[in-house]
């Protein structure tokens, strides 16, 4: 999962940011669009993706956003499939409710944050209870980074998973992680870019972060504590190739999951 390098591009560094900067602007157009498809349309993952057979080889737990279970966080789950993932791909439902007001129960009420995140690492140590040999792995986006955070930090001591993936975090950068990142033993690695201005930059700024602290959040301008087993990834020019643009949605594309995140997830699976 690490960034790729791009040699010779110094000379064209303007130009190459004029890219996360363009598809930020329509961040918002893709966000209220993905919202009123939910009302059409709520793509349930393939069949296939969840059965006890794949969850012996491993699980892939999906922590959409705020907005709530849409094809944003439906693409996540494609894309890690699409990565020839073998092991299960599940979707954790923390974000569901009523439509137009549970993006800001999810962003705002920590009681509600504190109770998901507990769900949730109680179905990672449901599954470690019952396929002990089977590596859990966790994507989450924007807000659900907040709720995996939480919940790697309430894990019992003696129970970790094999990785997690925080797409464009709306979390404080001055949040230390250090305690989340040692519960996962291949590490714990964040992805966010300059385009994420609206939704990460003046989003959070106007309404908070996902832990309640009005600021740019990392996703945007980067995580200050920076411990060991974690990595953090900053949008590079070279991922445009695969859907990511460097702005917030784009960080839930399909070829961008398939070919830079699934891997690390194929790679920890059980054979």
């Amino acid at each position: 999962m690490k960034p790729n390098r791009m040699h010779g591009q110094a000379p064209y560094a303007v130009a190459w940011n004029l890219i996360p900067l363009l598809a930020g602007v329509v961040d918002p157009l893709l966000g209220v669009l993905g919202k009123l498809a939910t009302i059409f349309w709520w793509p349930g993952l393939p069949r296939r993706a969840d059965s006890p057979r794949r969850r012996r080889r491993g699980l892939a737990i999906i922590v959409g956003g705020i907005e709530g279970p849409s094809i944003y966080n439906y693409a996540m789950g494609l894309g890690v499939l699409r990565g020839r993932y073998r092991g299960a791909v599940v979707r954790f439902p923390w974000n569901a409710g009523l439509f137009g007001v549970r993006s800001v129960v999810n962003l705002m009420s920590r009681v509600h944050q504190e109770r998901q995140s507990a769900l949730l690492a109680e179905a990672i140590v449901s599954h470690a209870k019952h396929y002990p040999q089977s590596p859990i792995c966790l994507l989450a986006q924007s807000g659900g980074c907040w709720i995996v955070i939480r919940a790697l930090e309430k894990l019992p001591q003696d129970t970790s998973i094999a990785s997690a993936v925080l797409l464009a975090p709306s979390v404080a950068p001055g949040y230390d992680i250090t305690r989340a990142a040692s519960k996962c033993r291949d590490g714990l690695m964040s992805i966010g870019g300059i385009g994420d201005f609206v939704f990460l930059g003046a989003g959070t700024i106007l309404l908070g972060t996902s832990d309640r602290v009005f600021t740019p959040a990392a996703g945007l301008v980067g995580w200050h504590h920076h411990p060991p087993s974690f990595v953090e990834a900053r949008w590079h020019p070279s991922w445009t190739r695969f859907g990511y643009f460097g702005n917030h949605i784009s960080t839930s594309s399909v070829p961008f999951i398939r070919n830079v995140i699934a891997p690390a997830f194929r790679k920890a699976a059980r054979r």
